[in-house]
């Protein structure tokens, strides 16, 4: 039986590739992926497609939330609100616009794009699915969806 991670966790995830090197550039992460795991190393993630299902075994170099104090009913809430999503499109303008944030750019339209819910890239699928959760992530006055994969990956215990 593999180790895969509790159900609700989130999952950071470094892959290869052009896109992958450019989102990591743009958004100044060491990771440039993130999802929601479920039972038996099954994941939602956001996808170019829309929020899909996938399996943890496609990401060979990830690292995830285990040691995180959660409650097994709120794990599964998680999972049920990463499920939720399914289907939801990306946000690639996201990506843009938390670039030029993290250059202290915050203009009207890209706040306004960064809090936006009907498209989400990974990271902000993952802070969506914990905070329907009553779960947040982050208290330091950002915007909820103002996340980055590297920003969940400092939130890991090493």
């Amino acid at each position: 039986m593999a180790d895969y991670p509790p159900v609700g966790s989130f999952v950071v995830i470094r892959t290869g590739g052009l896109w992958a090197w450019l989102i990591r550039l743009g958004t100044f992460s060491r990771y440039n992926h993130a999802a929601i795991a479920g039972r038996d190393g099954l994941l939602v993630e956001a996808d170019p497609s829309g929020a899909r299902y996938n399996h943890i075994e496609n990401y060979p170099k990830s690292r995830y939330n285990a040691h995180t104090a959660i409650p097994e009913a709120t794990r599964e809430q998680i999972w049920q609100n990463a499920v939720g999503l399914l289907g939801r499109k990306y946000g690639w303008l996201d990506i843009f616009a938390l670039s030029l944030s993290f250059f202290g750019l915050r203009f009207g339209w890209i706040a306004d794009r960064i809090k936006r819910q009907d498209r989400l890239i990974c990271s902000q699928l993952v802070v969506l699915a914990y905070a329907q959760a009553g779960v947040y992530l982050f208290d330091d006055g950002r915007l909820a969806q103002d996340v980055t994969p590297g920003d969940l990956a400092d939130l890991l215990i090493d």
